[in-house]
């Protein structure tokens, strides 16, 4: 018991050597807003294969739906996707599947939480890692007023958004400023409205783009709880009950961005 506690005030002891001081904390959110805000200034024009693995939770128990591949360009500072099908690229809008979808991995979310506009607010929250590498971990939140944050559904009686705020965490690597993990989780959802909840999970790594390494996202995971209400439900009124959606997004194959880009799905598009 001695030596548990003993462990446990030098952990204590270390945490809080690790602390930065308030003029610290300043300084390092400061520097993180400029490369947040800055992000997409340094990004090449790239093509990428986004897998989308979706799937609903049924009393607890996960059922898988279907896989969704995408092929992502990135041009210009902007985010393009075509839907592939046996292993092809269409011209088929990718909403045209329907069921959940989301965006924001690239630069998007970072830009909502860092706009000084935004009203953020960020607390200090421990030392850590990601994958060997020396993180601080804050939390932020940010108000609904001040928020870009949007959720939106077509539950068949035509498409529905709303802006809310939201909060998460940030695990930002203390030598670049560069954030390599982001959570986010609305808040403030107005009753009535059909989501009642989104959560959103996001994991950078380095990856290669013309021989240079760039900091990307590497996967996602985003959960939605949807109900609708019962006037926009035709079916029984078991149809309006709670649905919890999860999508399990991988991006890979990142290449430079060209003209004439070529990209192998592996046969039918599917991992």
């Amino acid at each position: 018991m001695r030596a548990a506690l003993a462990g446990f005030a030098l952990a204590v002891a270390l945490a809080a050597a690790e602390a930065p001081t308030a003029a610290e904390q300043a300084r390092f959110i400061e520097e993180t807003r400029a490369a947040a805000l800055g992000y997409s200034d340094f990004l090449p024009d790239f093509v990428c294969t986004e897998v989308i693995h979706r799937s609903a939770s049924d009393a607890g128990v996960w059922r898988s739906l279907d896989s969704v591949t995408l092929q992502l360009t990135y041009a210009g500072k902007k985010e393009n996707y075509k839907l592939v099908v046996g292993g092809k690229v269409t011209d088929e809008n990718y909403l045209s599947v329907g069921g959940a979808m989301s965006a924001g991995e690239f630069g998007s979310t970072l830009r909502w939480i860092f706009e000084p506009e935004s009203g953020t607010k960020f607390h200090w929250e421990k030392a850590s890692t990601v994958r060997k590498t020396a993180v601080w971990v804050y939390s932020y939140r940010v108000p609904r007023a001040d928020s870009h944050y949007v959720l939106a559904f077509d539950g068949g009686a035509g498409a529905r958004s709303m802006i809310v705020g939201f909060h998460g965490v940030l695990e930002i690597a203390r030598d670049t400023n560069q954030a390599l993990r982001v959570t986010s989780e609305a808040d403030d959802i107005p009753a009535g409205f059909a989501i009642r909840g989104s959560t959103t999970a996001i994991d950078y790594a380095y990856a290669d783009v013309g021989g240079k390494q760039f900091l990307l996202p590497s996967g996602s995971e985003n959960t939605m709880v949807y109900q609708p209400s019962r006037s926009e439900v035709k079916g029984p009124i078991r149809d309006t009950r709670p649905k919890t959606m999860r999508n399990l997004l991988e991006f890979r194959d990142y290449r430079k961005f060209a003209v004439d880009s070529d990209i192998d799905f592996g046969g039918d598009g599917k991992p």
